[in-house]
């Protein structure tokens, strides 16, 4: 399905008003039901509604184990059957991220680190980035879409757009663990900020690298040092910035 579609503008130019069209991003809301009974409403691109889903889900620990849930999309809406981590009357908050109805931004759970020995080549990083700019072409029509990517040492390995950042990050995760990919080799491209609540859903599925011409929030960068994940920002030709363990990565 596209995630945008073609609607008319008033183009102002030249100090003239003409009417043209203009590609716009679509965004939708979409319900999460389980037991016949609506968890939460949340804005997303209505695209890989379904790996969106497990990765929403998945890196919100409102499932925590697959095997015991069953999820699948109809009609625009997402329907969970099993084991679910959901409770109305607990604490939920909002976050950095747009689109956001709820998150249980909790901690306690998040695996360390430092263990994953694996080095990226800054060249590589770069090539890749190139090829990840080339495949968001939603953006280059639209203007209002974020992309996401996983990937390792060979490649864009998924890849996401959304209008919402953290969404095209669940997308690409969602991928992931219906593939049962291992993801402590790889490392995650995003298009947007890289915020805590991108960095704990990377953390979450044991990705070592978060990679963004954009730039990380101070409390992204203190999860990111705690965790011992390694942050890239400002990635802008073949300069960035390394914001936490920069051992990571080969000059």
């Amino acid at each position: 399905m596209s995630v945008i579609e073609i609607r008319k503008v008033i183009k102002v130019l030249g100090g003239k008003a003409v009417p043209v069209d203009d590609y716009i991003a679509q965004e939708e809301f979409v319900e999460v039901i389980h037991s016949g009974r609506v968890l939460f409403r949340h804005t997303v691109s209505p695209s890989e509604l379904y790996e969106w889903a497990v990765g929403y889900l998945y890196t919100n620990r409102v499932i925590k184990d697959l095997s015991k849930v069953k999820v699948w999309e109809e009609n625009g809406k997402i329907f969970l059957d099993g084991e679910v981590n959901f409770e109305p009357g607990a604490f939920w908050g909002f976050t950095s991220g747009c689109g956001s109805s709820v998150e249980n931004f909790c901690l306690t759970d998040l695996p360390v680190l430092v263990e994953e020995r694996v080095y990226f080549r800054v060249s590589k990083i770069f090539e890749i980035f190139e090829e990840f700019n080339k495949k968001s072409v939603n953006f280059k029509l639209a203007g209002s879409l974020h992309s996401s990517a996983i990937c390792d040492e060979l490649g864009i390995i998924y890849f996401s757009e959304d209008v919402a950042r953290h969404n095209a990050v669940d997308k690409v995760i969602g991928k992931a663990l219906l593939e049962g990919k291992e993801l402590s080799g790889t490392f995650l491209l995003t298009s947007g900020r890289i915020s805590s609540e991108i960095v704990r859903k990377a953390v979450l599925v044991r990705i070592p690298v978060i990679v963004s011409h954009s730039a990380p929030t101070t409390f992204a960068i203190d999860l990111a040092q705690t965790y011992g994940l390694t942050l890239i920002g400002f990635l802008r030709g073949k300069k960035c910035n390394v914001y936490s363990h920069d051992w990571r990565i080969l000059v």
